[in-house]
């Protein structure tokens, strides 16, 4: 099966850029999972988690709003705001956690969404 291409860009800069086995997006009508292979689409992007799936192990970036656009085994994010919640360090990961816990609830009023996209930050 060949890999994905998954960038997440911020107005800010490059969040995310790598090849993917599959991810899983907060999309405005509720999460969906993209693999290889998957049909081209547009979809606005809510408060919550991405949830990224790769040979090097598991990533989670938290959004607040934005949009996607999958086409020809690339997937492309454009978020307004965005944090990148990787396994480098204890005191990296406590800190990129409360941005992404700050950012999901100053995006959204939505308890049981917030709720359960701290939910999935909190696994880690």
């Amino acid at each position: 099966m060949q890999d994905l291409q998954l960038d997440i860009v911020t107005p800010y800069g490059q969040i995310f850029n790598d090849e993917i086995e599959a991810v899983y997006l907060p999309g405005k009508d509720g999460e969906f999972g993209v693999l290889s292979g998957h049909c081209a689409m547009l979809s606005l992007l809510q408060a919550g988690v991405i949830d990224i799936i790769s040979k090097h192990g598991r990533s989670l970036v938290a959004i607040n709003w934005g949009h996607v656009s999958i086409s020809d085994n690339k997937v492309s994010v454009l978020a307004d705001g965005a944090v990148c919640v990787n396994k480098e360090s204890n005191s990296q990961i406590s800190k990129a956690l409360e941005q992404a816990k700050k950012l999901l609830e100053d995006a959204s009023s939505d308890i049981t969404m917030v709720a359960g996209a701290l939910r999935k930050l909190d696994e880690i």
